[in-house]
């Protein structure tokens, strides 16, 4: 009798396997998705994970792994494994037609493109004397974007050159911006007369309009890291300076245009709208180091020779350098494509270190500016 019955059990144990091997995947789904589309460097968001279970069967052992860039700070380290990437692992016990949603808040430390992908689950089955896996079709994505920066003296003295730009053009009427009516004197041009409003009070009237006040900027980024020595925090205060100031100029109703030495970039004539910034802040956290760079003195001179050749820059544009390779042959290049422009070139160093050869280059020059911005070292 001992024998049946653990046979029996035996047999029970095989058809179970052979059963749950076929089913306890069926039905069950995992979902990740972050709570923004997009953040700024050192901001926080959530990762939500939601594990559901549809059919009646439960699966007492469920492990749910995903892997991601390890820039993602977890608060939760519980299970979470890091070398190249990040890759994390959960354990559930999830009954029939049960659904586990769990926010597991992230910290986002470096700007950059993130996915939370290549998520698998697995199971065991009675006693783990075997497992199975299956890989699950999931993934959240959200972009980092580079970090606010203080930045209060330059932008004061890019509103100061702004405003010197602003003071020395001649106002134009905009005849698509109506202000008001007013009466008509012999110095208005027969053009301005608004006729139904001097039918109506029995004296000619004219049309007033507001005066247009277009302010622009183009920014151009250099990026190179090419020496023995790497600069990595330099790198990346530039782009933060760059990206910062744009925000700052676009909120104040100026036309940004931008550019920089990143392989296969594109030039982006000064414009402000709302979709042009979302599209400059995703270029700028996708940028990798490992795609590589061009000279950036080639460009300047490049964008000059061709691109604003045959799309000119306005007179009034302010040109902004952001570059912490500033040396005297890069600096000559810059006067000789700025002409008479207002410029400002923004230089990021470490710390205590003041060695900027390029500066002497543009002395002599009241439409140069040479602003040094430090950064500590980590």
């Amino acid at each position: 009798m001992i024998i049946i019955l653990l046979l029996g059990m035996l047999f029970v144990s095989a058809l179970w396997e052979i059963y749950y091997k076929r089913q306890w995947s069926r039905d069950v789904t995992v979902n990740l998705w972050f709570e923004a589309d997009a953040v700024y460097a050192g901001q926080d968001t959530k990762l939500y994970e939601v594990i559901e279970n549809r059919k009646r069967m439960p699966v007492p052992v469920l492990e749910v792994g995903f892997h991601t860039r390890k820039e993602l700070d977890f608060a939760d380290v519980e299970n979470t494994n890091v070398s190249d990437y990040l890759y994390k692992r959960d354990v559930f016990s999830v009954l029939g037609r049960q659904k586990i949603t769990r926010e597991i808040p992230v910290k986002c430390t470096k700007r950059g493109r993130y996915l939370a992908s290549d998520a698998d689950i697995t199971t065991h089955t009675l006693l783990y004397r075997k497992h199975y896996s299956r890989a699950v079709g999931t993934e959240a994505e959200i972009y980092v974007y580079p970090r606010m920066t203080d930045m209060s003296e330059i932008v004061t003295v890019c509103e100061r050159m702004l405003g010197t730009l602003q003071c020395a053009r001649r106002l134009y009427e905009d005849p698509f911006a109506f202000r008001a009516i007013r009466d008509y004197t012999t110095d208005d041009p027969m053009k301005t007369i608004n006729w139904k409003a001097s039918a109506k009070t029995g004296s000619l009237m004219v049309n007033t309009f507001d005066s247009t006040r277009s302010q622009k900027a183009m920014i151009l980024l250099d990026v190179s890291d090419t020496g023995i020595l790497k600069y990595e925090d330099l790198v990346e205060e530039s782009i933060a300076l760059a990206a910062t100031m744009m925000r700052r100029l676009m909120r104040q109703n100026i036309e940004v245009g931008f550019a920089y030495n990143g392989k296969n970039s594109k030039v982006f004539s000064p414009a402000n709208n709302r979709a042009n910034r979302v599209v400059l802040e995703r270029l700028l956290a996708e940028y990798d180091k490992e795609d590589g760079t061009e000279d950036f003195g080639q460009l300047v001179e490049t964008l000059f020779a061709d691109t604003f050749a045959k799309k000119p820059l306005t007179e009034d544009t302010l040109l902004v350098f952001v570059t912490k390779n500033l040396n005297e042959p890069l600096a000559r290049r810059i006067r000789a494509c700025a002409g008479e422009r207002q410029t400002l070139v923004i230089v990021p160093v470490y710390r205590g270190e003041h060695d900027l050869p390029g500066v002497a280059a543009q002395k002599g020059r009241d439409n140069i500016q040479v602003l040094v911005k430090e950064v500590g070292r980590t």
